[in-house]
């Protein structure tokens, strides 16, 4: 029996409805590209058409950050510490491309505790929304009696397990301190921090990222690689289809991979889940007889094959069996292995 109207249909189909924007050449840097694949991000710069432009799944993301990014906007409006939101801005080294982006939120000041209250209760919020704002309120106005130090927010939405990866090596990924760094670099600002906000459960980490500080570093030599490719008129290198994770002492897919824009130009598979069921029990049993050599067991025949494979892809896998070593023989337990 037909109903008479569908929500679920016309919400699924407005979240699909973004336009793709058209790829234009440029001579820019955006930071939110910043720490990314430098491949991709000099095929965008050239101006070539994607061959693997968002598919549904990624729009509904996106969509979905922008929602936790908005709710974030919210509570710091109402707590009465916005400053400033989606601010444009530019920065330039001598000789090197320019860098531009859009900073999230500015927030603190010294705003009026009472009246952000009343503002909340206003609103209509959850809550838990509802209760968390308050809580800002009573422990800024207790804890900061003269006011907040200005600050830049990056808030990034991830689900569960990239939270918990984040909790776990205690660090932002290097492209999201990349891209806070530049509003820092651009507005002469001392200090923001990147935000995570899990989508499972909603909740938060944050990480201070200062200036000056050894970022600079990261956010500089990033830039003269770019521009190096860019005015050299030269095309970087593909990225490695398996990285090796140094903070967590493990192999991995690689992101830059998997949700490349040219992931068919590139690397020939039509879809990121035909790069993932490629490689996704590779890893796993890459990372199984790294644990075996990590803990020091009993080395297989099938083992021994195992590892002629990883260092048959990397040359300096005796270094990273090393690092794995420093990093997880430190965890408090290790996972059973499997040959």
């Amino acid at each position: 029996m037909k109903t008479s109207w569908n929500l679920a249909q016309v919400w699924n189909r407005s979240l699909e409805e973004k336009k793709e924007k058209q790829v234009k050449a440029r001579d820019h840097i955006w930071a939110s590209e910043m720490g990314g694949s430098f491949i991709d991000r000099y095929l965008k710069m050239k101006g070539e058409s994607y061959t693997n432009p968002p598919n549904a799944r990624s729009l509904r993301k996106f969509e979905a950050g922008n929602i936790m990014e908005w709710l974030v906007g919210i509570v710091l409006k109402r707590a009465g510490i916005l400053i400033e939101s989606q601010e444009w801005v530019k920065y330039t080294y001598s000789g090197l491309l320019p860098v531009t982006g859009r900073a999230d939120y500015i927030a603190g000041g010294n705003p009026d505790w009472d009246k952000a209250k009343e503002e909340i209760q206003m609103l209509g919020l959850p809550e838990f929304f509802d209760r968390a704002t308050n809580n800002l309120i009573d422990y800024f106005s207790r804890e900061y009696p003269k006011g907040l130090e200005t600050v830049v927010l990056e808030i990034k939405s991830c689900g569960s397990m990239m939270y918990e990866r984040y909790e776990k090596v205690n660090k932002p990924n290097a492209n999201h301190r990349l891209q806070l760094f530049h509003y820092l670099k651009a507005k002469e600002m001392p200090e923001g921090r990147v935000i995570y906000i899990s989508k499972d459960d909603l909740r938060i980490l944050e990480f201070g990222i200062f200036n000056p500080s050894t970022v600079e570093d990261e956010y500089k030599q990033d830039v003269r690689i770019m521009t190096d490719y860019y005015t050299k008129q030269e095309q970087p290198p593909l990225e490695s289809l398996v990285i090796f994770d140094k903070d967590t002492g493990k192999f991995s897919k690689n992101w830059k991979v998997e949700y490349s824009n040219y992931l068919t130009k590139l690397y020939g598979y039509e879809q990121p889940m035909d790069y993932a069921k490629e490689w996704e029990a590779k890893v796993s049993q890459w990372n199984r007889v790294l644990t075996r050599l990590v803990k020091g067991d009993n080395i297989t025949v099938k083992n021994i094959l195992v590892i002629d494979e990883m260092k048959e892809m990397y040359s300096n896998f005796d270094d990273m069996v090393k690092t794995a070593k420093l990093v997880r023989l430190a965890e408090p337990e290790l996972e059973e292995n499997e040959e």
